[in-house]
């Protein structure tokens, strides 16, 4: 069985309906009027500001030239910024803030009153990303003082908890460092009391030189050693210089004490030198460095101390005076041609069920 249809016939059968086609249009465009009259206007108010830079927040390098500190921050900042406005301590803070559980008439004992309450502020609230690099953040409500006061809200929000994050890391830092030193500091205490021992039991007063003074000692005896054993072997082959004989004998006597004795010490320093030298090597070590720790301390408190933003505000949000919707003109459009079509359809289905009856 081969069935044409035309154009001609689907005319046709719409002129049959044609009555029915134009009250059901009437009745259409009558409900979509009525109901978008009934929609209620919705408000939009929004904040627009760009991430800061974590280059505020951070002291200058010690030692190191001064570099040049971004102000602005960059993507990963602001991907930063839009976590943090979706996250659920910025929606609670602003649900407990305003009392959206009332504005939004949502039962707070119920058993998804939180789930409600969280999906109806994000149906009205939202981050976007502007062609220009900032964050517009964008809040909807029927109040339109209410939108701007939680756009508002929210960004101050945003800004607190950006500011929390850094000032964690800092006092973490703070407290890193502050150990450091301590233990640092044992440390050298230990290393004191180590050197102050040996050095009493070698009777070692100056490290790096008493080695050099002992040498020097020790030349300087040997010296006189040999210049008065000279002397002496001269004059004992004139007996008319008896008592420089004597004399003479007397030196070579002191230098070879004085000899004794700067190997005696020298000796006796030998073994715990080296080991001295190291311990000291290591003690001034730890001074510097903690020295630099307390140095870098000192600029982390008053960076801590003081306070920074985390976001560049550009605009605040405004109490909006034009709503924002709903497009009543463009809903009635879209119902009305949906419900035309609908009853044409209609039409052509009873149409055809004729036919084959």
């Amino acid at each position: 069985m081969n069935n044409k249809y035309s154009l001609s016939d689907f005319f046709s059968q719409i002129l049959l309906w044609k009555k029915e086609l134009i009250r059901a249009s009437i009745i259409i465009v009558t409900i979509s009027v009525i109901g978008s009259l009934l929609l209620p206007n919705y408000y939009q108010a929004d904040t627009t500001f760009y991430a800061a830079s974590p280059d505020l927040a951070k002291p200058i390098p010690i030692g190191g030239d001064e570099k040049d500190v971004r102000i602005y921050g960059d993507d990963n900042d602001l991907d930063r910024l839009f976590t943090i406005a979706s996250s659920h301590e910025v929606l609670f803070h602003l649900i407990d803030s305003f009392d959206l559980y009332t504005h939004y008439k949502i039962d707070k004992g119920g058993a998804k009153a939180i789930f409600k309450v969280r999906e109806k502020l994000l149906s009205n609230y939202k981050t976007i990303k502007t062609k220009f690099g900032a964050l517009l953040l964008i809040v909807e409500d029927k109040d339109p003082a209410m939108s701007a006061k939680i756009a508002n809200a929210a960004r101050q929000k945003i800004d607190e908890l950006a500011q929390h994050i850094v000032k964690s890391s800092q006092l973490k830092l703070i407290q890193n460092y502050n150990s450091n030193i301590q233990i640092k500091q044992i440390q050298s205490d230990s290393l004191a009391k180590r050197l102050k021992i040996l050095k009493d039991n070698a009777d070692v007063f100056e490290t790096w030189g008493q080695t050099s003074i002992y040498n020097k000692i020790l030349a300087e005896s040997e010296s006189d050693l040999e210049d008065a054993k000279g002397k002496v072997a001269f004059y004992k082959k004139y007996p008319a210089y008896k008592d420089s004989v004597i004399r003479f004998m007397a030196m070579e006597m002191g230098a070879e004490n004085k000899k004794k004795k700067a190997l005696a010490e020298l000796e006796k320093i030998a073994p715990v030198i080296s080991e001295l030298k190291q311990l000291e090597q290591e003690q001034s070590r730890l001074h510097d460095q903690i020295s630099l720790d307390k140095e870098r301390l000192k600029q982390l408190n008053a960076t801590y101390s003081v306070p920074f933003t985390a976001l560049h505000l550009i605009e605040s949000a405004e109490i909006p005076v034009q709503k924002s919707r709903p497009k009543r003109a463009m809903i009635v459009v879209l119902m009305s041609l949906c419900g035309i079509m609908l009853s044409i359809l209609a039409v052509l289905v009873i149409q055809n069920l004729e036919k084959h009856e």
